[in-house]
């Protein structure tokens, strides 16, 4: 869902996800961006479990990771993580269905800095992280659909 950004940035972003195979392999979905905010779902599968039965730290990182830059990706910035802390709160046990909620905090010239949240679908927070990223060159409304298609 679209809530008040640019279409063609909006159609950029969606275009570039679409062609992440990690993403569309782990079935992690944006289902909603806006200025400065991005949410992922995914239903975590056992593939991503560990030996508990548990969703591995590897998975939820790779989610938060995602939310950051997608919410950063809305302010039409490119960048890359440069440094993420993450905190687990409290497992994630497979075939959970969690939401994502990434919120840039300060976008500056040079680095970007976001959070993110990680919920599970009872609404549980499992997990919490903050990463600064760096800005790249250009910006996501540039990319050629072509090229990313």
């Amino acid at each position: 869902m679209n809530s008040g950004i640019r279409e063609r940035l909006y159609q950029n972003i969606l275009a570039g996800a679409r062609s992440m195979p990690a993403l569309q392999t782990m079935g992690i979905s944006i289902t909603h961006l806006g200025k400065g905010t991005a949410v992922l779902k995914m239903t975590c599968q056992n593939e991503y479990a560990n030996h508990m039965g548990s969703i591995h730290g590897a998975i939820i990182s790779c989610l938060v990771d995602n939310a950051m830059g997608y919410s950063i990706e809305t302010l039409n910035i490119r960048c890359v993580t440069l440094d993420m802390n993450l905190n687990y709160m409290a497992a994630v046990m497979k075939g959970t269905e969690v939401t994502v909620e990434g919120h840039v905090l300060h976008a500056g010239k040079k680095t970007v800095v976001a959070e993110a949240s990680l919920f599970t679908n009872e609404g549980t927070l499992a997990a919490k992280a903050r990463g600064t990223f760096y800005v790249l060159p250009g910006t996501i409304e540039e990319r050629v659909w072509d090229q990313i298609q």
